[in-house]
């Protein structure tokens, strides 16, 4: 079953039997089962290893679909952008005649493996290997269950297989009687791995071996996006969530780290969230063409896993409620670079202008600052600090007086004034409070600031403050106390955090594609530097929250 949370999610139990332990005294049994149980995927790093990767001048980039895929691509391409592939062995399935396997660093060697040796230990021809290897079972197909015995799964069995009936489908047809869906799930895999879809050296994207590709590959690997999508994902401007959502029609809300049990949570993701997503798939529908303004995306979380809350209707609005574009006015010069949320609210009234005719592309398309501004305002827009003519709302006037209480120069510092901003969202949905939230956790173990309720409301509203700013790193081992409250309230910062960050990939998104000159070098340069000052990219952490605690 592959609906969304058709499948029990065992986590959030891990967490709390995590938690139970750690109250008990068991420290050791509480971490295990917090790293067994993290809310965090190994992609959600990819931003920050580009971003550090970019930093120290390493050329890098993100595949639009399989990194296996677009490897071998640049490996086996005339002109080898890339001459050898470090990768898994699954590698070898997309026709690399061989693969790094191993790095010593301290030895200065590496081990490698080649195509041709392992046809010959396994005999058979290269035009099977594909088929062997599905039959195995990888990440994107099963094993073949015959091949599955008492005592396990054996590749001998795979490759006997292919080398008895020469192709993997003719196997599956002759030894599928108790696997009768396979079959389709094998062809698939098939497709997948053979017309996978990569970034090409002059721009385009299309699959391999496009001369053979079936027309119906969207049923398999997901309908096309624009062509500026998938440039902007590569360079790391743009990461998978918002095109996820795109492509699958659902924007899927898990358990955060402390499960997200509380009322006040819940509702800034059918309320806040819900609300900010709509306009966002609004805006990229309406850009991405005929095909997406029908497109019907909905919303599904953890704690209501059956009920639907659309984000954009398969009914296409009319033309009198569809989204206002935010337009930069011309005559921006490169020195008027728009990179904070400071500058960008001081500017905001002379940045918009009216919004230019339907067929007409934006004057200020070439302008070197144009991409950072028209991002920078379109998300303030959205997140309510400024009115389509420009103007500061009342949230916006108060989060211009927070950012002139930072000093003469904030511009010095992006990430403090991304934590302005949060805090200012959070006042404004009620959760940056020093009340107890619905459901609190620390009362009966190490309530903050003692048995005095006017103190205990102090603390929780100083230490959530805190959360808000990263800390200073320092080797060491952790002492302090945890507590579940704090941590609580960083999964709503995150929230926040996560949802800002989807907002301005979608006002990248929509720049890039209506932009008729296509995203500039300049451009490339200064959406880095913004994303790169965006809290989700910094990310707040809990530990600010303790030491506020431990020291008051």
């Amino acid at each position: 079953d592959q609906r969304p949370f058709a499948k029990d999610d065992h986590r959030p139990a891990f967490r709390n039997a995590a938690w139970d332990a750690y109250w008990q005294g068991n420290g050791e049994q509480a971490q295990r089962g917090w790293a067994t149980s993290s809310p965090h995927a190994q992609g959600d790093m990819v931003p920050f290893v580009m971003q550090v990767l970019q930093a120290n001048g390493a050329e890098c980039m993100r595949a639009p679909y399989s990194s296996w895929a677009q490897l071998a691509y640049l490996y086996r391409h005339e002109t080898q952008p890339i001459h050898a592939v470090y990768a898994s062995l699954d590698v070898l399935m997309f026709d690399v005649d061989r693969v790094v396997t191993a790095v010593s660093a301290s030895k200065a060697s590496f081990s490698w493996i080649q195509r041709d040796a392992l046809l010959t230990k396994c005999g058979i021809g290269a035009d099977q290997l594909l088929d062997m290897c599905i039959l195995a079972g990888f990440d994107w197909c099963p094993t073949f269950p015959p091949l599955v015995s008492d005592i396990g799964f054996s590749f001998k069995a795979a490759v006997d297989a292919v080398a008895a009936y020469r192709t993997g489908f003719n196997a599956v047809q002759m030894l599928g009687d108790s696997a009768p869906s396979y079959s389709d799930s094998f062809l698939r895999a098939y497709c997948t791995v053979r017309y996978h879809i990569v970034l090409h050296l002059d721009g385009t994207v299309g699959p391999l071996n496009a001369e053979y590709a079936p027309n119906d590959l969207h049923d398999i690997i997901g309908y096309r996006l624009p062509t500026a999508a998938y440039h902007l994902l590569a360079r790391g401007i743009v990461h998978p969530p918002v095109l996820n959502m795109l492509v699958s029609g659902c924007w899927l809300e898990f358990a955060p780290a402390d499960n997200g049990e509380s009322a006040e949570y819940r509702r800034m993701i059918t309320g806040w969230e819900r609300s900010l997503y709509q306009r966002q798939c609004a805006a990229l529908c309406e850009t991405f063409g005929s095909f997406y303004r029908q497109r019907k995306i909905t919303m599904q979380t953890w704690f209501e896993p059956h009920a639907e809350l659309v984000l954009h209707d398969s009914k296409p609005p009319a033309r009198s409620d569809r989204p206002h574009r935010i337009d930069v006015r011309a005559g921006l010069s490169g020195t008027d670079a728009v990179l904070t949320p400071a500058a960008a609210l001081d500017r905001a009234s002379a940045l918009v202008g009216p919004q230019p005719p339907a067929d007409a592309s934006s004057s200020s398309a070439s302008s070197p600052s144009s991409a950072s501004a028209a991002a920078l305002v379109s998300v303030l827009c959205d997140l309510g600090f400024v009115s389509q003519t420009g103007q500061h709302t009342p949230l916006g006037a108060a989060l211009s007086a927070g950012m002139r209480a930072l000093g003469p120069k904030p511009d010095a510092s992006p990430w403090l004034q991304w934590a302005v901003v949060e805090a200012a969202i959070l006042l404004s949905q009620g959760a940056l409070t020093g009340n107890r939230w619905s459901v609190a956790y620390d009362d009966d173990h190490a309530p903050a600031g003692g048995s005095d309720a006017a103190v205990q409301k102090h603390v929780r509203l100083l230490s959530r403050i805190a959360t808000l700013v990263a800390p200073c790193q320092r080797s060491g081992s952790w002492k302090l106390a945890f507590s579940r409250d704090v941590l609580a309230f960083n999964s709503a910062a995150r929230l926040v955090q996560k949802a800002i960050s989807t907002c301005v990939d979608a006002a990248c998104l929509v720049r890039a594609a209506s932009d008729a000159h296509g995203v500039t070098t300049a451009d490339t340069t200064q959406l880095l530097e913004l994303k790169g000052g965006l809290p989700i990219e910094c990310a707040s952490s809990d530990a600010s929250g303790l030491l506020v605690q431990a020291l008051l």
